[in-house]
Parts: structure tokens; sequence; C-alpha cells
């Protein structure tokens, strides 16, 4: 099953002049090994996701009902949903730190705001 899919991706990777490596690059699956999925009995419905918008062809299209219910199985929604969880989280922090910025900033502002005023009285 997967293998017919893993050699669909190929030939289409290669028809659009991809090598692994800029395919790889262009997927955002960090630390990914291409060729490992195309070693592999099973694909990962994220990276399936991600190859199909790279390559702008839908692979999902090629796996059967029965398959499609495997391949997105309770195992992977769990790990979709904790990958959004941790999103979320990380999305609230840079939140936190974009927000402290902007008052240091502010701050900054104001405080050169009141040397440039003092600096003006002094050379009147």
């Amino acid at each position: 099953m997967y293998s017919k899919i893993a050699n669909l991706i190929w030939k289409e990777m290669k028809t659009q002049g991809y090598t692994q490596l800029q395919l790889t690059e262009k997927l955002d699956v960090p630390g990914l090994k291409l060729s490992q999925v195309f070693k592999s009995e099973k694909i990962d419905v994220y990276l399936l996701v991600q190859i199909s918008g790279v390559l702008k062809r839908n692979f999902f299209q090629y796996l059967d009902p029965e398959e499609l219910d495997i391949a997105l199985n309770v195992e992977t929604i769990k790990q979709l949903k904790g990958k959004i969880v941790d999103l979320t989280e990380l999305n609230q922090q840079q939140e936190v730190i974009l927000h402290n910025l902007n008052s240091q900033i502010s701050r900054f502002q104001k405080f050169l705001q009141q040397l440039d005023e003092k600096k003006s009285k002094r050379s009147v």
C-alpha cells in the first residue's frame, strides 16, 4: 500500500525536477530523512499532507477507504492534537515575550524623549 504511494511520490518528485534534498528542504518536517519515507511500510499522515502540498498532488486519493482509516488512526489524531497544544503554548509564550518587548521599547522611547528634552533645555 504505502510502497505504491512512495513510488508515486518518487515519480512525481522526479517529474517536477526535485532531488530528495530539495523536497526535504521544502517540507515543514524537521529532521526528516526522505529516504526513510520511501523505504517505510507506513507514512505519517502529516507528512503526506506536506508532500501533497509541495508537489501539488493529492496522494490521499490512492488510499482506499480502509487504508485511509488505518492511516488516520487514533494515535495519529492524538499526535496531531499534541502538536496543536504545543504550538498553542508556544504561541502564547511568544505573545508574552512580544508584549514585554513592546513595553521595554515604549519605556526606552520615553527615556530617550526625556533625554532629548533635557539636552534641548541645556543648549538654550
